[in-house]
């Protein structure tokens, strides 16, 4: 389906703002691919003053690229000497381009940056010298994007780079939020949209190969179990451009995937051996695609035999969970084979996922002020006891205790009596706080556990109500 550009008001607003800043600016914009990075640049190219040039990398050595740049400069810019004189070399084109920046403010943005690095290891340094000697006090702004977090960190953003400490801002960019990836399925359930999200992760590219006419199952089967789909090896190649060694990578990421969480049972189900499964994991947790959860009322300092480990992106989670293992049955057309596992264990799965969806709305309560203000938000566990959300507030002393529960029948009042039982073993300024209870359903209440929730104070929603509260 074809969908709009949704949201990123607060990276539009940033970039506004640096565009009318009158300064020189030098901006880096990265994140996974399919994010939306592109299409951002763009939409914030139609707010700046002045002149705008977008430049896609390409795989080309300097005197072909700096060529094309020339050409697609003298198109864009209407300027006749570069059309018909097109420049084989950076720094004939950086002349020639600050030249065009002391008559008029300008945008400059190098796409894919990678791309260019990748055949012009010389780039990067070519442009801290024209920053440092040239660019820097115009009223001029670069912007620098990448879809290769590895290698964005390393040309871009490390110590080790050309250009370090010379960026007046950076962009990670996130895949949408669950209220705004839900503007995408407006016609869909909310139990429909929770089960896309947890499918595609918020990925406004992955949101175009699902046709909102069809049902959830008929959709996941068409955009992941055809073995022609695009999306069918899109993580593999994606994890591919990151990772070395993705032999080892792609057993962890199926080891947490099908819920080995603990540094011990990653090692035993994808039979990498623990003294070389911690460089693996550090490296996935960099890249943002593994997460390392400790009990929210922990310090760091105090967490290091305590964590479990999740896939954050969903859709590798998704991904590694159903197509990767199951690669072979879909390769011979036994999709539906593969489709009925997924229907059989997608509850399980996304029991999880609802809970991150819960944090997200109840944050976005919180913040709104339909909730008191908490301002550390994660789940807490010990020995056999979990609770699935607890949000703290350090200076007001107060603590929300949260359970989230995504099965088939109402919930009945055992389930807030087991809440604020487990409460009590939460250890956290337990004789000066003050308690906040919430549980949300996926079906409901009973009506006995309803006006429990009424006597005892407690907030209860399911996920429509949630959603709907967010909204207005």
């Amino acid at each position: 389906m074809k969908i709009p550009f949704t949201d990123r008001k607060k990276e539009l607003n940033f970039l506004k703002e640096k565009y009318s800043s009158g300064s020189s600016e030098l901006i880096i914009i990265y994140g996974r691919r399919r994010v939306g990075k592109t299409e951002l640049i763009k939409q914030s190219l139609s707010h700046a003053e002045g002149k705008t040039l977008y430049l896609l990398g390409e795989l080309q050595k300097e005197n072909q690229l700096a060529a094309l740049y020339s050409r697609i400069a003298g198109l864009t810019l209407d300027d006749d000497f570069l059309k018909n004189n097109p420049l084989d070399n950076w720094h004939a084109f950086f002349d020639y381009f600050t030249k065009l920046i002391e008559k008029e403010s300008m945008v400059l943005v190098f796409d894919e940056l990678p791309y260019i690095h990748k055949s012009n290891p010389g780039f990067i340094s070519t442009l801290q010298y024209y920053w440092d000697e040239k660019w820097k006090g115009m009223d001029f702004k670069l912007i620098l994007c990448g879809s290769s977090i590895s290698m964005m960190q390393k040309i871009a953003l490390s110590y080790s780079s050309p250009i370090y400490g010379r960026r007046t801002g950076q962009i990670h960019l996130q895949p949408l939020t669950y209220l705004d990836f839900q503007e995408l399925f407006k016609n869909w359930s909310q139990k429909d949209i929770i089960g896309a999200y947890a499918v595609l992760g918020g990925i406004p590219r992955y949101a175009e190969e699902f046709d909102i006419k069809k049902t959830l199952n008929n959709n996941i089967l068409n955009a992941l179990m055809d073995k022609d789909s695009f999306l069918y090896k899109e993580a593999k190649f994606l994890l591919m451009e990151e990772l070395k060694d993705f032999t080892n990578y792609f057993s962890i990421l199926k080891a947490v995937a099908m819920g080995k969480n603990t540094f011990n049972d990653i090692s035993h189900f994808s039979g990498v051996s623990t003294n070389k499964l911690y460089a693996y994991i550090s490296r996935l947790t960099e890249l943002s695609i593994l997460k390392r959860d400790i009990p929210v009322t922990l310090s760091k300092e105090r967490s290091t035999r305590v964590g479990n480990y999740v896939l954050q992106d969903y859709f590798f989670r998704f991904w590694f969970r159903y197509i990767y293992p199951n690669s072979s049955l879909i390769e011979i057309g036994k999709s539906d084979i593969v489709m009925d596992m997924v229907k059989d264990d997608f509850n399980m799965y996304l029991g999880p996922i609802f809970e991150d969806v819960t944090r997200e709305l109840l944050q976005s309560r919180s913040f709104s002020g339909k909730l008191p203000l908490f301002t550390k938000w994660g789940k807490w566990w010990h020995k056999d006891k979990e609770i699935d959300i607890v949000a703290l507030n350090e200076q007001t002393n107060t603590i929300l205790f949260c359970e989230c529960k995504w099965q088939n029948r109402m919930l009945n009042k055992k389930i807030i009596e087991d809440l604020i039982q487990k409460s009590g073993h939460v250890i956290w300024k337990n004789k000066a706080r003050t308690p906040y209870y919430a549980v949300v359903s996926k079906s409901g209440f009973t009506t006995a556990a309803v006006k429990f929730a009424k006597d005892q104070g407690v907030y209860i929603f399911t996920l429509e109500e949630l959603v709907l509260s967010c909204d207005t």
